[in-house]
């Protein structure tokens, strides 16, 4: 039997645009987080989490 691989995150595109708004979150605010996350077609509740709720972020994510 072959051995699976599981990550933490299923969709490593949403992995990435969930990081890069971190970073413009820190450098330019939760406004331009928010509406770069609203551009990228993530869901209104994860960017609720992720920009208010920094103790529920992956912990590859925290900042």
């Amino acid at each position: 039997m072959g051995f699976i691989e599981r990550r933490s995150r299923p969709n490593r595109a949403m992995a990435v645009v969930v990081n890069a708004s971190l970073d413009i979150l820190a450098t330019r605010g939760r406004a331009s987080a928010a509406e770069f996350l609203a551009d990228a077609h993530v869901p209104l509740p994860v960017i609720a989490r992720v920009l208010s709720e920094p103790e529920r972020r992956r912990r590859a994510d925290q900042r």
